[in-house]
């Protein structure tokens, strides 16, 4: 990994600092060359809060309950660790003090975690007091979204658990909004958001895997489990998973699965007991589809069948 190296900033000098330019650096870079990217508005953490710098234990710093990213790799922090150890932090953490003297990480992890490698028992942080839960929670995300750190799926269940928050007002907390204060599009949002109308086996293996597919190719393979092709999409995720199959490969075979099956797809045939017409039978590849007529429930035709079955 390609470190940018600076020469160690003074602690002295982090004491000068003013509230905007405090926050706003704290959004920078992990002391890896990554693509420059704008900044979130400082206002999104410290619009009701104060801010300091000073340098505070490791031992009273608890993890953030609302870091979004799911995956640590080790050798980047070990490498960050090393470019901490050469140049110094460039970067200070930000937390969030707490009632019982202790303070709640906001943004910065890797940072902390690399300290805890070193050996060290104190880091340089920006501090905010008075500040909310889910501008918290929304400091988190911003400080993640500033690196473009973070595959699809983390973001989508970051994203959705902070969407069900609410403002300081009481107010549910909108996805445009949202969008605003972390400096994306509501579009990323939306399909980022996506990955939970896959079949929940889907969702569990990328809880194990988040890096396992991205937003564009999961949009893919949700068009298809909402179509009624749910065992072909964790098919489809498992080649990639077990198999080495690429993204693309896994969603191409998805596609051909389902175009074959539609093919073998046959006539409706009137599913008729004692004479009533229940509903139409359309054999799909090896799944029987029952669509209810006359106004008979799915539950209704199912207890019908099981007492024939009986």
């Amino acid at each position: 990994m390609k470190q940018r190296l600076a020469p160690r900033m003074p602690l002295a000098s982090l004491k000068t600092f003013d509230q905007t330019e405090a926050v706003s650096k704290s959004f920078q870079d992990e002391q890896a060359v990554t693509e420059p990217r704008p900044m979130p508005d400082p206002a999104s953490l410290s619009g009701h809060s104060h801010a300091s710098a000073a340098e505070i234990p490791i031992a009273l710093i608890d993890k953030s309950p609302h870091q979004p990213r799911l995956i640590f790799d080790p050798e980047a922090i070990d490498a960050l660790a090393a470019s901490i150890s050469e140049s110094g932090l460039m970067s200070p953490i930000t937390v969030k003090t707490k009632e019982n003297g202790r303070y709640e990480l906001i943004g910065g992890e890797r940072r902390l975690r690399a300290h805890q490698i070193l050996g060290k028992q104190q880091i340089p942080a920006f501090v905010l007091e008075n500040i909310s839960v889910t501008d918290a929670a929304i400091g988190a995300l911003a400080d993640n979204e500033a690196k473009r750190s973070l595959c699809d799926y983390e973001r989508g269940k970051a994203y959705r658990r902070t969407l069900t928050m609410s403002t300081e007002a009481g107010k549910p907390l909108t996805q445009g909004t949202l969008a605003r204060r972390i400096g994306v599009s509501d579009a990323t949002i939306s399909r980022c958001l996506a990955f939970f109308d896959l079949p929940q086996e889907a969702i569990a293996m990328l809880d194990e895997k988040p890096n396992l597919i991205g937003a564009k190719n999961a949009a893919s393979l949700v068009t298809l489990a909402k179509k009624g092709h749910s065992r072909i999409v964790i098919q489809a995720l498992r080649r990639i998973s077990h198999d080495g199959a690429s993204e693309q490969g896994a969603v191409n075979w998805a596609t051909g699965e389902v175009n074959r099956l539609s093919k073998t797809t046959q006539a409706a045939v009137a599913l008729k007991i004692k004479g009533q017409h229940f509903g139409d039978v359309v054999v799909d590849g090896s799944r029987l589809i029952i669509n209810c007529k006359n106004g008979y429930a799915p539950e209704e035709i199912l207890s019908r069948l099981l007492e024939l079955a009986d």
